[in-house]
């Protein structure tokens, strides 16, 4: 006989079908410096992504013992406060302060197409969460370059304020604070912290963005890294600070968008400011970009997909679930996700392109308490009557 066309099987098959990846957590901070090592182990590359997570690895940045150069204390003083990867891109330092700061900026090799000082770090296998140069970005010119770049990678900037006083501060937060730049995602912090030194045998000063970084390094992304007590043993510039007073120069400071290390009741120097240099909760930064970062991961195996119903709706409800676990654990306080009603159109569909809206609230920080005192005759009149 013929061939039975429609036969397929007499007999069972099987198929297993996997439910959609769970999205997993937002992930915990890496670091990104750039700077110079004068005297760092001749094996770590220079101009290349070098990874540290240990003090065994940072012993590597000056096996002399001199701790020279600016990426030693920066790592040792994020080392001492939290266990976190830290990339350093070493630069070798110019014939003039002009030329090494060229260094640390960087760009591309037109010989060699290879990527030198702060590009560097976009060859980082890891997401950067924070960037910075401790000794370098205290000019507008560097502290454009980082923001900038930052903005890219999606990564806080930790920058140096000027070395100057608290009104010349200001005026230099006030050539700052673009958002469209990246400087929304900058945290400028405005005096020198000093800590021991084996070395010298005393106290040095090091570049304000050193303890900011560990501080920010410290706590979750979505989290300030304000009101944290440091290692600072002294400040270069002692700023007033009083948290009753609206009139101090610290309160000056926080109004223009800079952090500063202060005395405060917690004992020692403590970091204190919660913005960054526009104005924005430096901590509603670090949550965008976490959840963009998880997002774009997730989505990335997704891509090629067939635009089905059954795709679609599959794709908001993981990314639903996936943001009801962050409502849980109190990184958010809810949020819900869903197909976007006016976007989503014929033309768009027909060009591959879709639109998922995701709503969701952020936790401000803790910045301003308000005590109400109320003296109240009522009180009294009740005690009168307990007592006569």
């Amino acid at each position: 006989m013929a061939e039975v066309l429609n036969f397929e099987h007499n007999g069972i098959t099987v198929n297993a079908t996997e439910s959609p990846e769970a999205m997993g957590g937002l992930g915990d901070n890496v670091i990104g410096l750039v700077g110079t090592a004068p005297k760092a182990d001749p094996l770590i590359p220079r101009n290349a992504p070098f990874r540290i997570n240990s003090f065994t690895t940072h012993a590597l940045l000056d096996p002399t013992g001199s701790e020279e150069g600016t990426l030693y204390h920066a790592v040792y003083q994020i080392l001492k406060v939290v266990k976190v990867p830290v990339y350093v891109v070493i630069v070798e330092a110019g014939a003039t302060p002009a030329d090494t700061v060229n260094a640390v900026i960087g760009g591309v090799d037109p010989t060699t197409g290879r990527k030198l000082g702060l590009a560097a770090l976009g060859s980082v296998p890891e997401d950067l969460t924070i960037i910075g140069a401790p000794g370098f970005t205290g000019t507008k010119a560097v502290a454009s370059e980082f923001a900038s770049f930052g903005k890219r990678i999606k990564a806080r900037v930790v920058l140096d304020g000027k070395d100057a006083s608290v009104a010349d501060q200001v005026l230099y937060s006030q050539e700052l604070g673009a958002a469209d730049l990246g400087f929304d995602r900058c945290l400028v912090v405005h005096n020198l912290p000093a800590v021991y030194s084996k070395a010298a045998k005393k106290n040095v000063f090091l570049s304000p963005s050193s303890l900011a970084i560990a501080a920010l390094a410290k706590v979750k992304q979505w989290e300030s890294p304000g009101n944290q007590v440091t290692y600072a043993e002294d400040v270069s510039r002692v700023v007033e600070y009083n948290i009753l007073d609206t009139s101090t120069e610290g309160d000056l400071l926080n109004r223009y968008g800079v952090s500063y290390y202060a005395r405060t009741v917690l004992g020692g120097f403590s970091l204190l400011g919660n913005r960054s240099i526009t104005g924005k909760f430096i901590s509603y930064v670090g949550l965008e970009d976490a959840i963009s970062r998880k997002l774009v991961k997730a989505g990335q195996k997704a891509m090629a997909k067939n635009l089905t119903k059954s795709f679609m709706d599959q794709e908001v409800k993981r990314i639903n679930d996936w943001l009801q676990t962050l409502v849980a654990d109190e990184t958010i306080p809810g949020g819900s996700v869903y197909l976007h009603p006016e976007l989503n159109s014929v033309e768009k569909y027909k060009n591959g392109t879709w639109y998922v809206v995701i709503d969701y609230g952020r936790y401000a920080p803790n910045e301003h308490m308000v005590y109400q005192l109320n003296a109240r005759d009522e009180i009294i009149e009740q005690f009168l009557e307990d007592v006569l």
